[in-house]
């Protein structure tokens, strides 16, 4: 894909079909799985044809079939004409069936996609997209989910994440095991609960980039990651920080409920020196984190500076 917006694009350029193919809506539960396998055939097709990128597709949900209330009741009149066929009801089914094809009322189907396309640089582009897919199994209608774009070094990361390859380096192979599996439970859970294009794709970022960091070093070690990823905010974020030069950080600390054994948080300080405002000074601060590591809010502190290095 280009971009998102190209699918978007070529979405109005897509034929509708307004013929019913009841059959394939309607399948016996043994054919449930061939009309699953026939829909995402059909949107890895359309990806294919609509974008000149490196297309890899990583999974698919569930189907879900949609119907119109002229539909539904339409299925109604005829199964009751199967059981007491009359005059009356054929008129209704007739009439009920004209009035379908004329407004063009069709049944639907959709179902999630998570994908990535990369392009010729190597740009790495993940997408989590709902498709919606006519009665003759053409992409109608998209909307992402999850739309990122990130550096092509994070591919093999997004594989690790995705299939819950091992990324903790124990003596166990068990231990080893239970520590990702938990890693992964306790982020994906988190990312299932995030709404929003916008947020779900920032929570999968950051969760990449903290699996990257595990595999590299074969273990979670939260203070170092922190350290680093407070210092990179400092350097690309804070515009109105210049000459940025660190010189420490304290001890991470846990925030918790009062009788409660649940993490709420995490925070610590970090001293350095910074042009702010053409002055240079040491300045101190309080960075708090959420359970899942994220920056959350930043706190100047007070002179005396020592207090809060005392560990």
């Amino acid at each position: 894909m280009k971009t998102a917006i190209t699918l978007s694009i070529i979405l109005t350029a897509v034929m509708s079909s307004c013929y019913f193919v009841d059959d394939i809506f309607d399948p016996p539960s043994d054919e449930k799985e061939s009309l699953q396998s026939r829909c995402e055939s059909a949107i890895s097709n359309y990806i294919k044809t609509t974008t000149g990128e490196t297309y890899s597709p990583y999974g698919f949900g569930s189907l879900t079939i949609h119907k119109t209330e002229e539909i539904i009741e339409l299925e109604k009149l005829e199964s009751e004409q199967k059981v007491n066929p009359s005059a009356e009801l054929d008129s209704a089914v007739a009439q009920q069936k004209r009035y379908v094809e004329e407004n063009k009322l069709g049944r639907t189907l959709d179902l999630d996609h998570f994908f990535t396309l990369t392009d010729s640089t190597g740009l790495l582009k993940i997408f989590e997209t709902n498709f919606i897919l006519n009665d003759s199994l053409q992409v109608t209608d998209l909307s992402a989910k999850i739309m990122l774009r990130m550096d092509g070094k994070y591919e093999e990361t997004l594989s690790y994440f995705f299939f819950e390859y091992n990324i903790f380096m124990t003596s166990s192979y068990y231990e080893s095991r239970n520590l990702s599996n938990n890693f992964y439970a306790f982020f994906k859970d988190e990312l299932e609960k995030r709404s929003g294009l916008t947020e779900k794709s920032d929570f999968l970022r950051h969760s990449l980039k903290l699996v990257h960091e595990i595999k590299a070093k074969g273990a979670f070690d939260q203070q170092a990651i922190l350290e680093d990823n407070v210092q990179v905010y400092l350097k690309e974020k804070r515009k109105d920080i210049k000459d940025y030069e660190y010189l420490k950080f304290s001890e991470l600390y846990q925030k918790q409920e009062e009788n409660s054994d649940e993490i709420t948080g995490y925070y610590f300080f970090h001293k350095f020196i910074g042009n702010y405002l053409e002055q240079v000074d040491t300045n101190v601060i309080m960075i708090e984190f959420s359970p899942y590591y994220e920056i959350t809010s930043i706190f100047q502190m007070d002179r005396p500076f020592d207090v809060y290095f005392k560990n």
